[in-house]
């Protein structure tokens, strides 16, 4: 978008539409899960992307995956929700809505 000079309003049009094939399959949890334990589901998850052991049965059954680290999830997450009434209006007629 920097390469084409998009404007800001077509950019956050873009991190919505976009947002959730960023997403993925993403691992989540109700709200309320006290900080430090979502701190160490975090980085279980994250010791869990960078085990060999791990790694080399995903090569075996000839998985692919591309994990997200949690930190940018939830960048992506407020990123696609902190949006403009411009945007929003946007994206519905967009959508047909």
């Amino acid at each position: 978008m920097d390469r084409y000079k998009t404007p800001e309003s077509a950019r956050r049009l873009a991190t919505v539409m976009l947002a959730s094939g960023a997403l993925g399959r993403p691992m989540i949890g109700s709200p309320g899960i006290p900080p430090d334990r979502v701190k160490i589901l975090s980085d279980a998850f994250d010791a869990t992307m960078k085990d060999p052991d791990f790694l080399a049965d995903l090569d075996k059954r000839q998985f692919d995956l591309d994990p997200v680290p949690a930190v940018e999830l939830e960048k992506i997450v407020k990123d696609a929700l902190q949006q403009t009434p411009e945007t929003i209006a946007r994206m519905k007629k967009l959508l047909g809505e």
